[in-house]
Order: structure tokens, then sequence, then C-alpha cells
């Protein structure tokens, strides 16, 4: 097992989605492919359950459909952070990564005008 920091949370895998038994932990999980010389965010989840989340995402489909060689790395971050906190993560993510995030659609920002 490898780690990687991503926006001050360490993450541990790579999970292979249908090969390895991600763990059944609350927290947050990155989708990865393989890219050249490192990896890709293909998607950024989370839940109480991070197996259960990976496994039925909607996002699956797009996540086979860039993985190289058909491998979904999954890279997961166990924490007790609030579904609130854990969404704000994923989100601030999606918006730091929006041109390399490609199956997950940015969050629509709100015009309070």
């Amino acid at each position: 097992m490898q780690t990687i920091q991503i926006d001050g949370q360490k993450f541990i895998g790579p999970y292979i989605v249908g090969k390895d038994d991600i763990p059944q932990v609350r927290g947050i999980a990155l989708a990865i492919t393989e890219a050249g010389e490192g990896f890709k965010i293909m998607s950024i989840v989370h839940g109480d359950d991070i197996r259960e989340t990976v496994l039925n995402s909607p996002k699956m489909d797009c996540w086979k459909k860039h993985a190289y060689h058909g491998n979904i790395d999954i890279y997961v971050c166990e924490t007790d952070m609030s579904p609130e906190k854990r969404e704000e993560f994923r989100t601030n993510g999606i918006l730091k990564r929006r041109d390399v995030i490609f199956c997950d659609e940015p969050p629509v920002i709100k015009d309070d005008w």
C-alpha cells in the first residue's frame, strides 16, 4: 500500500475495484487512474461506508471508461469528519482541479447579487 497527501488529508491505496477488499469505513475516497508518469483523479466521493459508496457509485461507468487497462484504483482516507465537512472537502477538491477531474461535475457557483 502507498499513501498520498491531497489537500492535507492522507489517503491509503490503491484498492483495485473488483480485485481488492475496499475498507468499510467512514471517509473520503479518490477514484484514480494511471496517467503517464503519475496518476489522475477521476472523482472524489465520500460516505459513512466508503466501500458501499464506491461500489454503488453512479460514476462507476465513467471510471470504467477512463481507467487505464480497466483498473480503477481507490485511495481511502478514513475520517470522523461530519458529512458536511466531507462534502466541503470534495467540493473544494473538485473546484481546485476542475480542469482535470473528468467524472465529477464542478459545483454550481451561485451568485448572491
